[in-house]
């Protein structure tokens, strides 16, 4: 039996998220005027989100990258994080960007563990935020898109096993993949 190829579904096109990250980049501007600023990225799906966000930014400031591994051992959920380059964020504004807010929980646990080098603040940006997935009280302050549903979104950074990142728009895959696959 031959499976189904996927077909992509456009959901946001590429003129309408660069005009969500110029409006994104404005606000973060104005919100943190003067005051030290690091965009942390979540590896690797929000990495083009950094990228445009950062050029459209227009005040100086810092980027980091951080990969965050959710695993499950024996039946135990663990979560690791690792550090692009070392990192120092004793008094500094940090929006942390990623690409989709589901439940909440490994921002909550990332934000937890952040706290513990005293930033000023830290702050949540997201491609895709999903509150009513959410098993935490975690705030996303920045979104691009909210949403509503539960289809797999791909490209500009979103991956589905390993293929459609790469796409400058972002669009619906159908059929959409199990719930352990992906997101």
């Amino acid at each position: 039996m031959v499976s189904a190829q996927p077909t992509l579904k456009l959901r946001h096109s590429e003129p309408e998220i660069a005009a969500r990250v110029a409006e994104i980049a404005l606000r973060i501007g104005r919100d943190y005027e003067d005051r030290p600023l690091v965009l942390l990225s979540l590896l690797k799906g929000s990495a083009f989100f950094l990228a445009d966000l950062s050029r459209k930014i227009e005040r100086p400031h810092g980027f980091e990258f951080i990969n965050v591994m959710r695993r499950d051992i024996e039946g135990k959920e663990s979560v690791e994080i690792d550090f692009a380059t070392p990192l120092s964020l004793a008094g500094k504004e940090v929006v942390v960007l990623k690409d989709v807010v589901n439940t909440g929980v490994i921002e909550t646990y990332l934000m937890n563990q952040l706290r513990a080098d005293d930033p000023s603040s830290i702050r949540f940006a997201a491609i895709v935020d999903r509150p009513h997935e959410r098993r935490t009280s975690i705030l996303v302050d920045y979104v691009l898109f909210p949403s509503t549903d539960h289809d797999h979104l791909v490209g500009y950074g979103m991956e589905y096993a390993g293929q459609y990142g790469h796409l400058p728009h972002i669009a619906v895959l159908s059929p959409s993949p199990t719930a352990e696959i992906g997101q």
